[in-house]
């Protein structure tokens, strides 16, 4: 996919450079600076001038495909001496035994999917159809074949006769050809609807005698293996943002020195945390935290109304134990036990939630929230927990401003059957003096407590807790903070790097692209971009390798030689070749293993990445609607790790451009961090044959 300057908006805006493309084409994830053409909106939905559009097919019945059947159906079966198309029958001739030419016993349509329709049908791959079968005479006579088409219900019975030829008998006939030949001809574009029941049936002539009976029916219908029809663009939509996409709890890292993904979870275990026992044996200790459903927290039933958020953040809240993150806000809540221990046998337990936010909000600072709250009422068995002091650690040139008890809100002490919150602020600033610089840091919090059971004992039991040795697995870096002194985004910022963000496209305005990258996402097994199954892109920065990977899957006029015209939107408009996964993404089939990418595109054999083992598709106008085509005659596995297609430039290039430079400068993405696509599109389960198996993928979409 290209990145160029949206026509759409008239105010040129800083972006970034990268090198030109073919047929005027920008690269994806990457940004043309210079001259570019501006549009109007309300240019955008004119027919280019002088552009031809012939309608070619009709969707999902024989409406729209030329039929000069006439009123009363002919009998299907009836002699093919009935309807001589080839010319008339000499009667005169004696039809001497074995004289008469005669047809194959199995005629096939073309070209062929390596599997069936449904009811055994053939499934035809093209919108260019081919009809064959063979002719032998025992003369040795040269002879023709007449090719005879009808629609048929889902048993293959003959239901109305299809005229696929101007002429009086709506047939083809081939030219004379030798015994033993297996002729082939051509359906003629537009007499064949696509995604319908098909018989077709051939009979012999030799100039003299026609054979005495139709070869056998062939069934076949024209299911192209993707045939995706899109909404129809509305180039007024906004741009939706990412800065307001919903948090996640995914620990999703960047890629490490050799392409290897770092989201794999952690073995690092949880650790109990105790104070020293006393002199009778007992001692407090802090269990590991436990992740609890939501509803089922052990504060649940305790109390009725729900928590607050936190510094105004809805979905931060002690409600239930969870661990959420954006890109610039991480909150970790947990339920953590408090228990009295004696001789190694637990007396009595307190349970706390104890919940931490991290907010990114400043150049060269960031904001700590920390609330502890019981889950439950205090038991009887503590006649006091007091939490006497935090204490922050951070690296390098990340300092913690620690408070002093006074910042707190809300007591820190808890007796029997009190339930209230207790709040705290702290500050972090890092050194952003030297630019060009790029700094990790993870903050953590230790809270010391002393307990002092019911026992009228006057001396407290000790213990502390500290957030880093209670992670929950796989999560346990979500909470890593890196800040930057580069050009990455706006002055310098920090952004949790764990955290992958989020691109939209637009849908609404530019669905032939992403309805592109919904069919490689949903229907391949690299699913790249799918957060739903775990699969993230990760971008790669290195415009030369942009440039490789991005020829390797479109070579120059590739786009023009396999698109449709009708798929532009104007004058202006001109065809681009569009590739996914992005060409400036480690996960692009134009990168080589060697040169670190994930997944190459290689044919059988082959060393060298191509965009011929892609799934190739086009747009084209159908009807009244756009539709993604999968090239004619083409028949992918839907094993393939990549896909190109020739569509509109416009939808093309404004689909990325300003866009996803302001993507990439508001989430700082720097090479090879991760991030996800909403390519916004739903299928509504309106696929014929749902999607996976190999099936085709004949879907309508919708724009979200």
């Amino acid at each position: 996919m290209a990145m160029i300057m949206p026509r759409r908006k008239g105010a040129a805006r800083h972006i970034q450079q990268c090198p030109a493309r073919e047929e005027g084409q920008g690269q994806k994830g990457h940004v043309l600076l210079g001259r570019l053409r501006t549009r109007r909106r309300s240019t955008l939905s004119r027919i280019a001038a002088g552009a031809a559009v012939i309608l070619l097919f009709s969707t999902g019945g024989v409406a729209g495909a030329a039929e000069t059947a006439p009123a009363a159906q002919p009998d299907p079966n009836a002699a093919p001496s009935t309807r001589p198309a080839a010319g008339p029958e000499k009667v005169t001739r004696a039809a001497a035994a074995g004289a008469r030419p005669v047809s194959g016993k199995s005629p096939t349509a073309a070209p062929l999917s390596r599997s069936t329709a449904p009811d055994g049908f053939q499934r035809v791959t093209s919108q260019k159809v081919q009809l064959k079968n063979k002719v032998t005479d025992a003369d040795g006579d040269k002879a023709t074949l007449t090719f005879e088409v009808w629609t048929a219900d889902a048993a293959g019975t003959p239901l109305k006769k299809v005229s696929i030829a101007d002429n009086e008998w709506g047939v083809i006939v081939s030219p004379y050809v030798a015994s033993g030949t297996t002729v082939t001809v051509d359906v003629p574009a537009g007499k064949l609807a696509l995604n319908t029941n098909y018989v077709f049936h051939t009979s012999a002539f030799d100039g003299s005698l026609y054979e005495t009976s139709w070869s056998p029916w062939a069934k076949f219908r024209i299911e192209l293996p993707v045939d995706l029809t899109l909404p129809t663009p509305d180039y007024n939509a906004p741009d939706p943002t990412s800065l307001n996409t919903p948090p996640n709890y995914y620990q999703t890292k960047p890629l490490d020195s050799d392409g290897a993904s770092l989201s794999a979870r952690s073995s690092r275990p949880a650790v109990e945390q105790c104070g020293e026992a006393d002199t009778d044996g007992r001692q407090v200790c802090f269990g590991k935290s436990t992740p609890v459903a939501k509803g089922k927290a052990p504060k649940s039933g305790a109390k009725a109304a729900g928590a607050a958020a936190t510094a105004g953040v809805e979905w931060c809240n002690t409600d239930f134990e969870s661990i959420l993150a954006t890109r610039f806000t991480e909150c970790d809540v947990r339920s953590v036990p408090l228990y009295i221990r004696w001789d190694g046998k637990i007396q009595a337990t307190a349970h706390f939630m104890f919940l931490r936010m991290l907010q990114l909000d400043g150049q060269n600072s960031f904001t700590e929230h920390l609330t502890i709250e019981p889950a439950q009422q205090i038991p009887p068995a503590f006649r006091e927990i007091n939490f006497v002091g935090v204490e922050h650690e951070c690296q390098g040139s990340c300092t913690p401003h620690e408070p002093d008890a006074s910042a707190w809100k809300g007591k820190t002490w808890w007796v029997p059957g009190e339930m209230h919150s207790a709040s705290l602020t702290t500050s972090y600033t890092w050194d952003a003096s030297v630019s060009g610089k790029t700094y990790l840091y993870k903050p953590d919090v230790k809270i010391d407590a002393n307990i002092l059971p019911a026992d009228a004992r006057i001396r407290p039991l000790m213990t502390g807790y500290q957030w880093s040795l209670d992670y929950d697995s796989g999560t346990e870096d979500l909470d890593q903070i890196r800040c930057d002194t580069t050009d990455a985004g706006p002055g310098t910022g920090c952004v949790f790097v764990n955290h992958a963000p989020t691109y939209i496209f637009n849908a609404k305005a530019f669905p032939q692209a992403a309805a592109h990258a919904w069919l490689i996402q949903k229907a391949t097994p690299k699913h790249p971009g799918s957060m739903a199954d775990q699969k993230p892109l990760y971008y790669m920065g290195d415009s030369a390798q942009n440039s490789r990977s991005r020829n390797r899957i479109c070579p120059t006029g590739w786009a023009a030689a396999n698109g449709d015209a009708s798929a532009l939107v104007d004058a202006a408009d001109a065809l681009n070749c569009d590739e996914f996964a992005f060409a400036s993404s480690y996960n692009s089939g134009g990168m080589s293993s060697a040169e670190g990418g994930l997944n190459p595109a290689l044919l059988p054999g082959g060393t060298t990445p191509t965009g011929a083992a892609c799934i190739g598709t086009y747009a084209k106008k159908h009807g009244s609607l756009i539709h993604l085509f999968s090239q004619n005659g083409t028949d992918p596995t839907f094993s393939e790790v990549c896909g190109r297609s020739a569509i509109s430039g416009m939808h093309n290039q404004e689909s990325m451009g300003n866009h996803f430079a302001t993507f990439m400068r508001d989430m700082r993405i720097m090479d090879k961090d991760a991030y996800w696509l909403d390519t916004r599109m739903d299928d509504g389960g309106t696929c014929t044959y749902g999607i996976g198996g190999g099936q085709p993928v004949i879907c309508k979409l919708a724009a979200e």
